[in-house]
């Protein structure tokens, strides 16, 4: 009776439960799959990030790969990372990339590869010469084909693309097509369009007749609108600078008093007329851009300065006139030097802006250089060379589809840090 006592005394002792060892406590809340996603949520919105993630096991892949998990992603980062930019060689775009490894992507990722119209029994044509490359916005580019009088809206992440034609009277003589302007629907987070429903804005000018042509395209219907003609007095045109604020579309147009700003609303499909002040012009090229708060800014490079003009939009369009908001001291900031035959450094010239990041890409006789106006911090892109304009590149870079795919990007590029 006694040995029963003690064997079932014993027993009771090796069922009493133990209290986890510390290891162990702290390894409990990782096992919880809602609340592993909240860790990974928080993971920098760079390229490697996901990838890295899923290398530790086939469940944080798992986790990492789940579409709702993506979405979220997205949603909690808000703004897409700075990939890099599209340069427009002769043939067809060519991506560089300014991030360090293991975030850098390299330019073979986002090729493509447009036929060349008139090709065969000879040289091929040049790209330039029927090609033009007028906006990359959320993730997409727009790119005009002005020999067969298409517009192909290309995605370099998914490498989906879409051909439409576009109508009458544009790109016939003698209505030239000045600009375009495109953008993703709402109810989506931006860096994240892959397959969203976009809209396209083309705009002509018969600069014989002063006469403005508009027309929208919805990917939604595969239709465009009607088009829109009302008299405006331009006399060029500059394709190199435009942004969308709002429902309202901007774009850089040249007149008989010089530079004008065109607000084209794209709900009315309305057209008016800013006026820029001429001291506002700059020796090395104009950029437009949103402002933080919803109105306009205007970056104009004079005398080695970089000037912000800041100008504000009321409820009913009028403008609420120029303020010159900051000035930057580029030659005090930035490695110039001086030129052979002088003291003073050689022109530079603005490439284009990332609107997302407030970042400038320039251009000076050492190279091209992108610079944060935020916090004044400023990389050189020695590989950037031979670059006219550039088009800034923002996306997630994350998708079902491309974890595995990515991870083996990773892999393969750490083999060469």
């Amino acid at each position: 009776m006694e040995g029963a006592v003690c064997e079932a005394e014993m027993t009771s002792r090796r069922r009493r439960p133990t209290s986890p060892s510390p290891a162990q406590a702290q390894a409990q809340p990782l096992e919880d799959d809602d609340l592993l996603s909240e860790i990974l949520l928080r993971l920098p919105a760079k390229p490697s990030s996901l990838p890295r993630a899923s290398l530790v096991c086939k469940r944080w892949r798992r986790v990492v790969s789940d579409s709702v998990f993506l979405r979220r992603f997205r949603s909690h980062h808000g703004k897409p990372p700075l990939l890099g930019f599209f340069k427009v060689s002769y043939r067809n775009p060519i991506f560089i990339p300014t991030l360090d490894p293991p975030d850098r992507i390299s330019a073979a990722r986002f090729s493509l590869q447009l036929p060349l119209p008139g090709g065969g029994g000879g040289s091929p044509p040049v790209f330039g010469h029927f090609y033009h490359m007028f906006a990359f916005r959320h993730g997409r580019a727009l790119i005009y084909d002005r020999s067969l009088l298409q517009i192909t809206v290309w995605d370099p992440v998914t490498g989906d693309r879409r051909a439409v034609d576009i109508p009458e009277p544009f790109g016939r003589r003698p209505v030239y097509v000045s600009n375009w302007a495109m953008r993703c629907v709402d109810g989506h987070v931006h860096g994240g369009c892959h397959s969203s429903p976009f809209e396209v804005v083309v705009i002509g000018f018969n600069k014989y007749r002063r006469r403005l042509f508009t027309c929208v395209y919805s990917s939604d219907t595969g239709n465009w609108g009607k088009v829109i003609s009302n008299a405006f007095n331009f006399s060029g045109h500059k394709t190199r600078s435009s942004t969308l604020v709002g429902n309202f579309f901007y774009c850089l147009f040249q007149s008989v008093i010089g530079t004008v700003i065109l607000q084209f609303d794209l709900d009315t499909q309305i057209p008016a007329q800013i006026d820029v002040l001429p001291e506002m012009h700059g020796d090395g090229g104009d950029q437009i851009s949103p402002a933080e708060d919803g109105g306009l800014l205007f970056l104009a490079v004079r005398d080695f300065s970089l000037n912000l003009w800041k100008h504000k939009i009321n409820s009913d369009s009028a403008a609420a006139g120029w303020v010159l908001e900051k000035t930057i001291e580029l030659d005090r900031l930035l490695p110039f030097e001086p030129r052979p035959d002088t003291d003073t450094p050689a022109p530079m010239n603005i490439l284009g802006f990332a609107e997302e990041h407030n970042v400038v890409f320039l251009t000076t006789a050492i190279g091209v250089f992108m610079v944060n106006l935020e916090s004044m911090q400023f990389k050189i892109l020695p590989q950037a060379p031979g670059v006219g304009i550039c088009h800034p590149f923002t996306s997630f870079y994350t998708k079902v589809t491309f974890i595995v795919p990515l991870t083996a990007w990773f892999l393969d590029e750490l083999s060469y840090i």
